[in-house]
């Protein structure tokens, strides 16, 4: 593979789990084992145990069950590692280190020939630039030990598709100037 003709290197925005409060998180473990017994005792003796709990009682873990009931994982946005590499004919989308989810993160590797982009838009309010195109993704999931396999885990030829990207943490490039700059793209801005 020839070398590229420049390379931007930005963080992206990529929305990672916040350290979970343990206390919180054993509580929300308790009532929903609560419930869950309180389920089955029901179901087994065929009698409301629910019914059986003073109105105090079931009013107290009614309250505790929708309060933590919708105590999730938080996620906040993080910044992670991405280039542009501009080639002659094509670009890389390059990815080191991508997180996904806690069973998903992955090296990627994204090349789209310029021939292949149908559009490329800036949305201003989302922060985030798409690019709608054909091309071939290569993935590299991460082991268990920590390290990404030598040979890819999947590859993906795609013709149509979305490749996107957050920048809200892109303050000092003009992304848009250097996309136009270095390749023969043309960005859409919208205000969406």
């Amino acid at each position: 593979m020839n070398a590229p003709k420049y390379i931007l290197r930005i963080n992206e925005a990529v929305f990672m789990p916040v350290e979970r409060n343990k206390i919180k998180y054993a509580i929300k473990i308790f009532v929903w084992v609560i419930v869950a017994v309180i389920i089955l005792s029901s179901l087994i003796f065929q009698d409301n145990m629910f019914s059986e709990l003073s109105w105090m009682s079931r009013a107290f873990l009614i309250c505790l069950a929708v309060g933590f009931g919708f105590y999730g994982n938080k996620t906040e946005l993080t910044p992670s590692h991405m280039e542009l590499q501009f080639f002659n004919d094509y670009v890389v989308v390059y990815r080191p280190n991508r997180y996904y989810s806690r069973r998903v993160t992955r090296k990627e590797i994204i090349k789209i020939n310029y021939c292949d982009i149908s559009r490329c838009v800036l949305k201003t309010q989302a922060q985030r630039i798409h690019i709608y195109c054909g091309g071939v993704s290569t993935f590299f999931k991460l082991k268990s030990n920590g390290t990404f396999p030598q040979s890819p885990t999947e590859v993906r030829n795609f013709a149509e598709g979305l490749v996107y990207f957050d920048i809200s943490f892109i303050k000092d490039v003009d992304i848009v100037k250097e996309i136009e700059t270095h390749s023969p793209i043309k960005v859409i801005v919208e205000n969406s």
